[in-house]
């Protein structure tokens, strides 16, 4: 997949004629899917390369200060998902002050314009320009100069929107289920693996503990059934998110995961973990003997669920 940068004041070249989707993007869910799917089918008839133009950093930091932005996908992953679904082209645009500040007719002039497109395809919500004053309405208008435009309609699941907001608070609610039927796949987070006091080895249940980029939206703490892509394969696993509070307690939020049918060492390496659902609350237990029963109780829950998926 090529890659671009777009700055308000510099439009590198780019070769190729485009059809191209234009938004956020955060988690590629079912609604962004429309998105891609209609891009890459515009791209197809007409012989030209499919696109995505997306912003970095994200908007709100730039217009609100927000230090800290929690996000369901790093641009990493969008990256990466985008490529596996078949966009040709990922096109940055830098959100400066400035670009915030621009008028839609600016932003149009100057950057769209300026690219290599023949086709525009954005959702029915999609806003630019000083306090979201341009619209599809102004695209369709403005723009027909440069090129076709499509507005993609409210995607809804249970006759509510699709959106990154909906499925971020399943998530902090620990409804996995709901997370994956919107995003169309298990919600995940990569990091790598780095060392622990080995007090999960202790007892039986060696874990992958993992140091993850702070952006992501963390599920509800607790215990979780769900995968690991590891370099040796995607394995089963039992993934706990919380404080560890029996013994070695932290202040800060961990995630370990035990692998089912696994026993290589991990340390350095990046995995992801995918989470189905979740078994329970974490919790404090008055003995070390107590815990091992729970995570015993909750191995054989873990096992039952992917027997049940056969």
């Amino acid at each position: 997949m090529e890659k671009f940068v777009v700055d308000i004041n510099h439009v590198p070249p780019i070769e190729s004629r485009l059809a191209a989707c234009i938004g956020y993007f955060d988690g590629i869910h079912l609604g962004h899917k429309q998105l891609i799917s209609e891009t890459i089918a515009q791209a197809k008839q007409r012989g030209i390369k499919s696109a995505m133009i997306t912003f970095h950093p994200d908007p709100w930091v730039v217009i609100k200060n927000i230090k800290k932005v929690e996000h369901l996908t790093t641009m990493k992953d969008r990256m990466d998902l985008v490529e596996s679904l078949g966009i040709d082209v990922w096109i940055i645009l830098n959100f400066t002050k400035e670009l915030s500040e621009c008028s839609p007719q600016l932003f149009l002039d100057n950057i769209l314009c300026q690219l290599p497109i023949d086709a525009l395809i954005y959702g029915y919500d999609f806003r630019f320009g000083h306090r979201g004053s341009g619209d599809g309405t102004f695209l369709k208008n403005e723009g027909s100069r440069c090129f076709e435009t499509t507005e993609i309609e409210q995607i809804s699941d249970h006759n509510e929107k699709i959106s990154s907001t909906r499925i971020s608070a399943a998530i902090t609610d620990g409804d996995m289920e709901t997370a994956s039927r919107l995003l169309d796949r298990p919600y995940s987070l990569s990091g790598i693996v780095v060392g622990g006091r080995h007090k999960g080895r202790e007892i039986g249940f060696p874990t992958a503990n993992l140091d993850y980029p702070q952006e992501y939206i963390l599920p509800k703490k607790g215990v979780y059934i769900g995968e690991a892509e590891v370099p040796q394969g995607r394995f089963k696993a039992m993934i706990n998110i919380g404080h560890n509070p029996t013994f070695n307690t932290r202040n800060e939020i961990s995630i370990e995961a035990y692998l089912l049918d696994f026993n290589d060492l991990l340390y350095g390496q990046k995995i992801t973990l995918f989470f189905l659902h979740r078994i329970r609350d974490e919790m404090k237990f008055e003995s070390v003997q107590r815990l091992i029963e729970q995570m015993l109780n909750d191995y054989q829950i873990t096992r039952e669920y992917f027997d049940s998926l056969q």
